[in-house]
């Protein structure tokens, strides 16, 4: 028994990955069961329903598993076959087999060695003058029960390898790989499992990691940050890495002279990430240039404190993309402000809030973040950067009036509003726009209508809450246009003409847009934009 019983562990080491039908597990205990024969593997089963216990028979304690239904025995017979990279390759990108050589090929080789049969050792060589697996540069074995290298040398120009859902299961199989293989540069592992390597490992076996440029780790079950930073060892010079859809809730300040030297692309999806605190710590790793933090439970965005019109240099130093979807950020105009503070952000992609929409989110974030130039994948345009400020510079006049009056709450106010300061150089004051109490405001003013292409100008008192489509439909019939092709509407501050707002919101009404007494509504047609 003893003998049968080493023979197994050789074969199933504390750790192996194994599959049975569509359910995956791990290997945790191998040897008898008091009172049953034989030798058995107990198995933590990635879905906790496949399990029957958490490794505890008659009271006795065998293997620990983490939910209390994971756990189970089975024979080694039930396991099911393994094959090497090499194997899967060859049968999804070949199709060979032993049976499936090509014939024409046997019978030169028998010809040549002027035998009726030839010896399976030379099937190899055969096999591979038949290989093209030197003129592949992607391949995919996902879902192959992959649990060791086999021979790769033929893959002179691959750089990418898909090894998601296979049984690859230690560093030292993928380190096999990635020596045979020096041209290799991307690399997924997602939905495996992999034991955190030991500081010997690492030493070992880091050096066949140096070519990899990008790491998929996608839901591989890590829980801890510490395992990360030690996995992330072995490949200290990786640019890309994912570990999205692993239930990570708290980080720690990584050590950029040992990991993450150059890390450029980092993606954080889906992990439990609700302390904007926790993603901060992350902030020394000077060559990150894009962070994915979507569908996390981040509810507010807080950086250090810094004065209104400086940045901050040594937070995301290099930080240009930063996607935040569906975070439940509660107040988005707060969040805005504080984003402002990283010194090189240029692309965000963000989900309005859910009492505001994208028009009104965008105004708030173009003009609130001051070298913002793509939201959401829309690049922003000049105008519409004017258009925004133009919008906020109005909307915080009154505040920014009362703070004016006392140095301490002006300094305040700008570190609410760290761009307004900005606007007023642009703009000037907005006290004008400011509702005087005592005054009666009429609900008409007096606007100018151009037509770009006629020079033809109409001035016409309006009312304050007339809608743009309706405006539209006024313009339309006093020019004699075609409705068919309807034109589009901007105005022009008659004190700022530098300032053109695009009124492409049919049903907002003029006062939305802040038009004044003198404004002018540009008529135009979008090849003469």
């Amino acid at each position: 028994m003893v003998g049968i019983i080493d023979d197994t562990c050789l074969r199933y080491p504390l750790g192996t990955r194994i599959k049975i039908g569509d359910n995956c597990g791990t290997v945790l205990y191998v040897g008898e069961v008091l009172g049953y024969q034989g030798t058995w593997l107990g198995i933590e089963w990635d879905d906790p329903k496949r399990g029957k216990h958490n490794g505890t028979i008659d009271d006795k304690h065998y293997f620990y598993t983490e939910h209390p239904t994971a756990g189970s025995f089975i024979r080694p017979g039930k396991v099911g076959p393994f094959q090497s990279l090499e194997e899967a390759a060859r049968e999804r990108y070949l199709d060979y087999s032993e049976n499936a050589l090509d014939q024409q090929l046997m019978r030169e080789a028998q010809e040549s060695l002027q035998a009726a049969f030839f010896e399976v050792v030379g099937m190899d060589k055969l096999a591979r003058k038949q290989s093209k697996f030197e003129q592949l540069t992607d391949v995919s074995v996902d879902n192959c029960p992959v649990n060791s290298a086999g021979y790769l040398k033929e893959f002179t120009m691959l750089t990418t390898l898909n090894l998601s859902h296979t049984l690859v299961w230690n560093w030292e199989i993928v380190a096999d790989i990635c020596r045979q293989i020096p041209s290799l540069r991307n690399l997924s592992l997602d939905c495996n499992r992999l034991v955190v390597p030991s500081d010997l490992d690492i030493s070992n076996l880091s050096p066949a990691f140096d070519n990899l440029r990008f790491i998929n780790l996608r839901e591989c079950g890590f829980k801890k940050w510490s395992d990360v930073m030690q996995t992330a060892l072995l490949w200290p010079y990786i640019e890309s890495l994912s570990l999205q859809g692993n239930p990570i809730s708290e980080l720690s300040v990584v050590d950029t002279t040992k990991i993450f030297k150059n890390l450029k692309e980092l993606d954080l999806h889906r992990t439990k990430l609700c302390d904007f605190d926790q993603v901060c710590k992350l902030s020394n790793i000077k060559t990150l240039e894009f962070l994915n933090l979507m569908e996390n439970g981040i509810e507010i965005i807080k950086f250090p404190e810094c004065e209104s019109d400086a940045k901050l240099l040594d937070v995301f130093p290099a930080l240009e993309n930063l996607n935040i979807f569906h975070n439940p950020i509660w107040n988005e105009i707060d969040a805005f402000n504080e984003l402002d503070k990283l010194p090189k952000l240029k692309r965000l992609n963000k989900t309005p809030h859910l009492k505001s929409d994208f028009n009104e989110m965008f105004v708030n974030a173009v003009s609130m973040i001051s070298n913002l130039q793509v939201l959401n994948k829309a690049q922003i345009s000049p105008e519409e950067r004017r258009g925004a400020e133009y919008d906020i510079w109005k909307k915080y006049a009154p505040e920014w009036l009362q703070a004016s009056m006392k140095p301490e709450t002006l300094k305040e106010f700008y570190k609410k509003h760290r761009t307004y300061a900005l606007m007023l150089k642009k703009y000037g004051s907005p006290a004008e726009f400011i509702p005087r109490s005592n005054v009666k405001v009429s609900n008409l003013i007096k606007i100018r209508i151009l037509h770009s292409e006629t020079g033809d100008v109409w001035e016409k008192k309006l009312p304050r809450m007339i809608t743009v489509q309706t405006l539209l439909g006024l313009i339309i019939k006093r020019f004699h246009m075609d409705s068919d092709t309807a034109p589009q509407l901007c105005y022009v501050d008659h004190k700022h003409p530098e300032l053109i707002v695009p009124m492409d919101n049919l049903s907002k009404s003029l006062d939305y847009y802040s038009l004044q007494e003198s404004d002018t509504v540009l008529v135009k047609w979008q090849n003469s934009m």
